[in-house]
């Protein structure tokens, strides 16, 4: 059973996950694991947690600065 921290946790994973997809999609016209590894999106989620950025705002400029 998981306590509400981590179901907290999973929900800005997955908000996350869908926001940065959607960027992908908007920018590129294709999603997210067509440009990076599921290691790259871990990596990339670590930096979102240590800027404290809204996730629309980080994912932005994440694609933009990867495209």
């Amino acid at each position: 059973m998981k306590t509400e921290p981590e179901k907290n946790n999973d929900s800005i994973w997955w908000n996350f996950i869908e926001s940065l997809s959607d960027e992908f999609i908007n920018q590129t016209g294709f999603g997210l694991y067509t440009h990076i590894t599921p290691l790259d999106v871990h990596r990339i989620y670590k930096e979102f947690q240590q800027h404290k950025a809204p996730i629309r705002h980080f994912t932005r400029e994440y694609v933009r600065s990867y495209v």
